[in-house]
């Protein structure tokens, strides 16, 4: 079972600091102490915002990720709980961001002399972070990090409110 980042609109205020929290947890805290122009801000979580609504957009981890059927050349791959992307073997061919049915792969050059490679969010797997740093940092809690625990806890805690509510309209219907 693929671990995931989930976003809750309701909650999602719009004020990037998962952004930053991805980008330091995998440039390092130098990114603040860097110039402007040399600093490579390429969050692996992107906030969009309309009108009405505020919204992560991030890697699901697909079970069957139609991102890693696609690559030509096994970039992208099934890891213990995630989809996992090696930069070295991406040719760039951007089968994978065509692939995405949520957007969350985009292209980046790692630097200017660099090619474009896929770019998308790894959990955080190479941090010693329990949750992902966006999940870590969010200040209104409007990420979570679906583990099998947390997945196992939410289906019981649906069941039991369907229980519960059809409970209550048994005891209604036998008045």
């Amino acid at each position: 079972m693929n671990y995931f980042v989930k976003g809750n609109p309701m909650l999602c205020i719009g004020c990037r600091t998962c952004m930053v929290a991805c980008v330091v947890a995998h440039e390092g805290p130098s990114i603040f102490t860097m110039h402007p122009d040399d600093a490579d801000f390429q969050p692996r979580i992107k906030v969009e915002k309309t009108k009405t609504m505020t919204k992560t957009v991030q890697c699901h981890q697909c079970e069957n990720a139609p991102c890693a059927a696609v690559c030509p050349t096994g970039a992208l791959y099934k890891e213990a709980h995630h989809i996992a992307f090696e930069s070295e073997q991406c040719i760039g061919c951007k089968q994978c961001v065509m692939a995405c049915p949520f957007g969350a792969i985009t292209m980046a050059a790692p630097d200017e002399k660099e090619r474009c490679v896929a770019h998308k969010c790894d959990l955080c797997t190479s941090t010693a972070e329990e949750a992902p740093a966006c999940v870590s940092h969010c200040p209104t809690e409007a990420l979570t990090f679906y583990t099998e625990d947390v997945q196992q806890q939410s289906i019981t805690d649906k069941q039991v409110r369907s229980v519960r509510a059809a409970s209550r309209v048994a005891g209604k219907e036998g008045v």
